[in-house]
């Protein structure tokens, strides 16, 4: 499964407990992607290569690296950071606001969770490889 694929597969989910089955994540884990979304108003949480999660009450940097979230004390110039956005007024296609957005330079691919029909969180998918 490439990661296009596997990004439009799990896109459109409601926001929930857990929010992806044991199924995807060990798809994600067996091809080698990470998923990263948000959770409630303080968390970016990473699923399948990456296990983890990091802190961001209404957004900000996280560092990582192929093992992991990264103490802010400990970063170095080769671990990698996505930005959390919490609220920043990226849309979607029926302009309706979204909650959780993130930014990377990290080439990844996009899905969306909603809440209650509202968009609630447009996460990205990335492969590990292009992490270390």
């Amino acid at each position: 499964m490439d990661i296009k694929e596997f990004a439009k597969s799990i896109s459109g989910k409601e926001y929930g407990y857990p929010q992806f089955t044991k199924e995807e994540i060990e798809t994600a884990e067996e091809n080698g992607f990470v998923i990263v979304y948000g959770a409630s108003d303080d968390l970016m949480e990473f699923e399948g290569a990456i296990c983890d999660e990091a802190g961001r009450f209404e957004g900000g940097n996280v560092y990582f690296n192929e093992t992991g979230v990264i103490d802010d004390n400990s970063v170095t110039s080769f671990d990698k950071q996505i930005k959390a956005i919490w609220c920043g007024g990226e849309k979607d296609d029926d302009e309706q606001e979204i909650t959780w957005t993130y930014e990377t330079e990290i080439p990844h691919e996009t899905f969306m969770i909603y809440e209650d029909g509202e968009p609630y969180c447009r996460g990205i998918v990335f492969s590990i490889d292009d992490v270390g």
